[in-house]
């Protein structure tokens, strides 16, 4: 399966089909269309990063002809039942200052 098949096969399972993922992301289905025709790396780089951006998928890894959801690779995964009391409380004091100095951008 070649990385466009995939990338065709992602689209479909987010959004049911090419045209209403297209519409959701304000490209023409015809553009999305033809990455699978012509090829990811022949693409232009504004449309598959905001391809990659709606998937969160990331860009530089679909380059690769690998398919990796951003949230497997940056986000770390944080087990708080293996937590101390003490970090636990650094990390809720830690999201309340996040929030109240950002609370306003959100």
């Amino acid at each position: 399966m070649t990385i466009e098949d995939e990338l065709k096969e992602t689209i479909i399972k987010k959004s049911g089909s090419v045209n209403k993922f297209a519409q959701s992301i304000g490209l023409p289905t015809s553009t999305v269309a033809t990455i699978f025709l012509r090829g990811v790396n022949k693409t232009n780089v504004n449309t598959i990063i905001k391809i990659c951006q709606a998937l969160h998928i990331s860009a530089d890894e679909l380059a690769n002809g690998k398919i990796t959801y951003l949230t497997d690779i940056d986000r770390p995964v944080i087990q708080i039942e293996k937590l101390t009391d003490e970090n636990k409380a650094r990390l809720v004091a830690y999201y309340q200052a996040l929030l109240d100095t950002q609370g306003d951008d959100l």
